[in-house]
């Protein structure tokens, strides 16, 4: 007679001696966060000691588990290696696999929760898609390695969540046009909730964007390139939120 035994939980082992994040990769997250307004320190990107970030990964998930944030579980810890929970599947595979026309309500939700998240007084650090996950009722997060904090204020590194959230949405936003950017961006900004001023934020920011997109034009070759119309979409969307055109949704 076959048994039917239960499944065990999924567990994910990180290690202090785990590739770290080269200097070219370390210098393009650097040049990114600047290109988007956001003085991220060069130490803050550079990995060069595998123990101390697995460390403070460790103390983050430790503080934000006892906060009551949904994070993954620390089942085991020795300075070498740390053993966690799974929390789900990633908020971009569910998007993947969600049919177009049900992603942008998603994408709010998900904006709308980093905002509560921020106005808890919590911070990410790598607030893309591949970092969240969704399991039908909750968001959680995951990867708390970025050490953005201390050094950089609070709400600056707030912004810099809520624009690597939307940033990570692009493949699913060009789809549904400038409009559903500006949605997700007013389902963060404007939530009941004290969060940082994203719009003001991004009415400074988006002239320097535009000019890049402007200069760009020249090229034949990186004016018809994916990733460019994906940004100019963005744009758009972004013009939209900082007029505060009322979202028609």
């Amino acid at each position: 007679m076959a048994l039917n035994l239960p499944t065990p939980p999924k567990t994910w082992t990180k290690t202090a001696d785990r590739p770290l994040r080269s200097a070219r990769k370390s210098l393009g997250i650097w040049l990114f966060a600047h290109f988007v307004g956001v003085p991220v320190p060069w130490a803050a990107t550079r990995q060069t000691d595998g123990r101390a970030l697995l460390d403070y990964e460790h103390q983050r998930l430790l503080a934000l588990a006892a906060a009551g944030e949904r994070v993954p579980p620390v089942l085991a810890f020795d300075g070498h290696s740390m053993v966690t929970g799974d929390i789900g599947t990633t908020l971009d595979h569910w998007l993947h696999r969600t049919a177009p026309g049900e992603r942008l309500a998603l994408m709010r939700a998900a904006a709308a929760d980093l905002a509560a998240f921020h106005a808890r007084g919590q911070w990410h650090g790598g607030a893309q898609t591949r970092n969240m996950t969704w399991d039908g009722q909750h968001f959680a997060r995951l990867d708390f390695e970025e050490r953005l904090q201390p050094g950089m204020p609070l709400a600056t590194v707030q912004i810099y969540d809520a624009l690597q959230l939307v940033l990570s949405l692009t493949q699913y936003l060009q789809a549904q046009g400038p409009q559903a950017v500006q949605a997700v961006l007013c389902a963060y900004a404007d939530t009941p909730a004290q969060v940082p001023d994203l719009r003001a934020f991004v009415r400074h920011l988006l002239p320097r964007l535009q000019r890049i997109s402007r200069l760009a034009a020249w090229s034949s070759r990186l004016d018809g390139s994916r990733e460019l119309q994906r940004l100019r979409t963005v744009l758009d969307g972004m013009a939209a939120f900082v007029q505060d055109r009322p979202f028609q949704g």
